[in-house]
């Protein structure tokens, strides 16, 4: 099939309720007393942005985070790039918007701003072929495993996921009892998830290699299969400390963007890689980074011991294609983003078509693309 070229690029910033700001988890900015546990005091600037890039009929969809500020990168700069550009070659776009980028930098904002462009891409490529882009990528489409997000343990654990993890509510701003709150939060989830379950836990930036070895005796005694991400992304140079305090294995890099800074967690001995393909610069770096933890050792785990992928929010369906080529036999995550009771898909989203979770799996989309299409009137509704 003959692509025309793109000629136009629509960006939205949305406002869609999300549970995230109000949910209870430490943070790096536990360190500022203003904001201590008040995620929903400084928590605005992740709003989601939506991305469609047209191509004569052909239509491609995707999305990021990071608000207003995203918002004015693609319509100000990334987005008029591509007008009047080849849709078919991902690979050299992906390279085109990442160079434009090395005034102000590549990471952060502005891999987020790339990473929604290099999705609709995927999805138009998907679209134009007829074909899913879990196709594309070679995956089987087959039932993959999925562990629940969220701190409603016992919940998740009946409806049959078979692992969850859970947010850390205290770290080492909140002084002598945070210890023996971590600790009760840890012990009340392994009974709730059972023996069989397994569990993980998520300190979302929020702790220091001190506070890993005062919770150690608790990460160990509820046997996690791993602790997520406690440090800032920027502190790598104290992950080995991290990484000789804990009983248990360390998660991260899902606020990473570069090949560089996942290397550095592999030399500090972090061998379960994180990335988000909304955030890290889109669905080309994420195989990128798959094909570098497929031949990066983990230092302290031995000669044969490589990285794995672990993407976050892998269950969601910019990323279950991903999951589906490249790490099918761990479970992906899904973010509970609903109240308790209330069935996964009643969830806000301006999105018809993403697959959901039953009985703890999930099954990749067989539709062209990522198999998902707008609610125009929830995009409209959501809009700021």
């Amino acid at each position: 099939m003959s692509v025309p070229q793109i000629d136009g690029v629509r960006v939205a910033a949305l406002a869609v309720p999300t549970v995230l700001a109000s949910a209870e988890i430490t943070s790096p900015m536990d360190a500022v007393p203003a904001h201590r546990h008040r995620r929903s005091s400084w928590y605005g600037s992740m709003g989601e942005v939506l991305v469609e890039i047209s191509a004569g009929p052909l239509r491609g969809i995707g999305m990021t985070h990071g608000g207003q500020a995203v918002a004015a990168l693609l319509r100000e700069h990334l987005g008029p790039l591509l007008v009047g550009t080849d849709p078919t070659d991902i690979a050299a776009q992906w390279d085109r918007l990442r160079r434009a980028c090395y005034p102000y930098g590549t990471g952060g904002l502005a891999a987020m701003a790339r990473s929604a462009l290099d999705l609709a891409l995927w999805d138009m490529r998907g679209h134009a072929e007829g074909v899913s882009v879990t196709a594309l990528l070679g995956g089987t489409g087959t039932e993959i495993p999925v562990y629940a997000t969220g701190n409603r343990v016992a919940e998740f654990v009946a409806a049959g996921f078979p692992a969850v993890k859970i947010g850390m509510p205290r770290g080492p701003w909140d002084g002598p009892s945070a210890v023996e709150a971590v600790s009760r939060v840890l012990e009340r989830a392994r009974v709730e998830a059972g023996p069989e379950a397994a569990l993980m836990a998520d300190a979302w930036m929020g702790w220091t290699p001190a506070f890993v070895a005062e919770v150690a005796p608790a990460l160990h005694a509820a046997g996690l299969t791993w602790l997520e991400e406690p440090l800032p992304p920027d502190h790598t140079g104290d992950l080995p400390a991290v990484v000789n305090a804990a009983p248990v294995p360390i998660a991260g890099g899902e606020h990473l963007t570069h090949p560089h800074e996942f290397l550095a967690l592999a030399a500090a001995g972090v061998g379960i890689w994180q990335p988000d393909v909304m955030w890290c610069g889109g669905l080309t770096a994420a195989l990128r980074l798959a094909d570098l933890a497929d031949r990066t050792p983990v230092a302290g785990l031995g000669p044969s011991a490589r990285s794995r992928l672990a993407p976050h929010l892998g269950a969601g369906p910019f990323s279950l294609p991903l999951v589906s080529a490249r790490c099918p036999d761990h479970p992906a995550e899904w973010f509970v983003g609903t109240a308790q009771g209330a069935a996964w898909d009643t969830a806000p989203t301006v999105l018809h078509g993403a697959a959901f979770p039953d009985a703890g799996r999930i099954t990749p989309s067989s539709a062209a693309g990522f198999g998902i299409t707008l609610d125009e009137e929830a995009v409209n509704r959501y809009a700021c």
